[in-house]
């Protein structure tokens, strides 16, 4: 199922309002989100959201009471970087070192304008070379050993058609830098530098599919193969939904505590672009901080919890409420902006969601 796109309401520019039964109508294609007020992707101008909440605020039983609702009228992914999104009826798969589940970076983009082999390996030297601290020169030569990893499976840029052959993983990269090693001192000293991510393994692995409720588990990871094992499977579902072609609304990614993405330009590119071929995207952090300016400014929704008093001014500025209106928030009580209309609200947990 698909939301429909419908003509968009005008929105009330003096008072600042939401109008629940014009904006945001209880019908079921409208996500519940407390007294009355929904969000209907159909109706807004992105289907983007976000939520700022401090520690005890009530953060992640908002987003997993919006992941909920949502993924009974399209797909949802959860990229869960604790282990505490869990929704019934999801399809879990728990990235770990003794799992038989993997996630698999060099996955290519097959968008013949956009993607290949040579713009997956340039992606990646630079989120490695940014979140493992790569000096210039292992970074050169970790983009020249990703190239390499494709052209021995026999896919190169010039040929599309080879993109279509199995990718390599990172089974081939530790294989390729150890025979590098044996000659070159920097390739020894990167083989080093990528130890504890070959001895985890996860990158090794078969990625599984996505399901209709889908949640990856990554709790059990290091912070640096979070952020790098969440930017693979959120460059794979803008890439995906890219080559599906313009779309109402297909999926929505959900991601709580979206720091531990750190480096990663994924969720840039779905915020900019991800309307347009039916991809959403709600993500969740205790600061604005943690969130790119590129996502903030293109999230239509945005949901402030209370929040610890070092963030009240920031906050206040970034989403245009009073220090005062925010520091009066109880836990589960929030702020919740559509746009230029805004409006105080009780949020309904996901405990007191009907649930199976």
């Amino acid at each position: 199922m698909t939301f429909s796109p419908s003509k968009r309401p005008q929105l009330n520019r003096l008072t600042h309002t939401v109008t629940p039964s014009n904006i945001f109508p209880t019908n079921r294609e409208g996500v519940l989100i407390g007294e009355q007020i929904y969000w209907n992707p159909a109706t807004v101008a992105n289907p983007h959201g976000c939520i700022i909440g401090g520690s005890g605020a009530g953060k992640t039983q908002t987003l997993k009471a919006i992941a909920w609702e949502v993924s009974k009228l399209v797909e949802v992914a959860i990229i869960d970087f604790h282990g505490d999104q869990e929704l019934p009826g999801e399809k879990v798969y728990h990235i770990n070192m003794t799992s038989n589940s993997g996630i698999n970076p060099l996955v290519i983009n097959l968008d013949q304008e956009g993607g290949g082999p040579n713009l997956r390996a340039i992606e990646l030297a630079m989120l490695f070379a940014k979140t493992l601290r790569l000096g210039s020169n292992q970074q050169g030569k970790l983009l020249d050993a990703f190239k390499h990893c494709y052209f021995r499976r026999g896919i190169s840029q010039e040929s599309p058609q080879s993109w279509l052959k199995v990718p390599p993983n990172f089974s081939d990269l530790e294989s390729l830098l150890e025979e590098m090693a044996e000659e070159d001192k920097e390739a020894e000293k990167l083989r080093l530098k990528l130890s504890t991510m070959f001895e985890y393994g996860i990158f090794n692995k078969t990625q599984p599919p996505y399901e209709r409720l889908t949640r990856w588990n990554l709790a059990k990871l290091p912070p640096q193969l979070q952020a790098i094992a969440g930017d693979a499977l959120a460059s794979q579902l803008m890439n995906r939904h890219r080559l599906l072609g313009e779309s109402a609304l297909r999926t929505v990614l959900f991601i709580d505590e979206a720091k531990e993405l750190g480096y990663s330009k994924a969720l840039d590119r779905i915020a900019a672009d991800g309307r347009k071929y039916g991809l959403g995207l709600w993500v969740a952090s205790q600061s604005s901080r943690h969130i790119s300016k590129d996502v903030l400014t293109n999230t239509f929704t945005k949901l402030i919890l209370p929040v610890d008093s070092s963030e009240l001014p920031l906050t206040a500025r970034t989403f245009r409420f009073s220090e005062e209106a925010i520091a009066n928030l109880n836990p589960l009580e929030s702020l919740v902006r559509f746009g230029k209309n805004a409006s105080k609200v009780n949020i309904v947990p996901f405990y007191q969601r009907n649930t199976p």
